[in-house]
């Protein structure tokens, strides 16, 4: 893909780019920290359910971007990295430890979001170039990711019932 975005194909290739790099990144470096800095069994088993999911989601997209004619690359995305940044800081803050699975809690919920946030252009986008493959593959992946988030906000909302008043 050349620097410029002059059309709408070029835009949704770079929107791919980006939720590429960032399911490549929740997959190789963010869950896995994140699930060795949890406590409670429930969280690392979804945190490990939901990195299978990711694995799953990187080869949805790069098959998107292959419907489209072109070969997946990943492009940064810094929001993602600045939410990295700062969990890590603050997790390092929290001393007990179901106090600090909440706050995991909230920082996947946030993730969600933030994906959530990037697939809905994309797709609409794929939606309108007529690129009902692609669409798909993204929606595939959308919909995991709001299941994702229901149940961490369900767990989020056990584990806050073990904190101390």
């Amino acid at each position: 893909m050349s620097d410029k975005i002059v059309n709408p194909r070029d835009l949704l290739l770079l929107q791919l780019s980006e939720l590429l790099w960032i399911e490549r990144k929740l997959f190789f470096e963010i869950i896995p920290a994140v699930h060795d800095g949890a406590h409670a069994p429930e969280l690392q088993e979804a945190l490990t359910a939901h990195r299978t999911e990711t694995r799953t989601h990187c080869v949805r997209i790069e098959e998107a971007v292959r419907s489209l004619g072109a070969e997946p690359a990943a492009a940064a995305s810094p929001p993602l990295d600045e939410l990295k940044t700062q969990h890590e800081e603050q997790a390092e803050q929290i001393t007990h430890r179901v106090l600090r699975d909440v706050f995991h809690c909230a920082g996947v919920v946030r993730t969600e979001h933030y994906e959530l946030a990037c697939y809905d252009p994309a797709i609409q986008l794929a939606r309108e170039l007529g690129h009902k493959e692609c669409a798909r593959l993204l929606e595939q992946n959308r919909g995991e990711d709001a299941d994702a988030l229901k149940k961490i906000e369900k767990l989020a909302a056990k584990l806050q019932d073990g904190l101390p008043r």
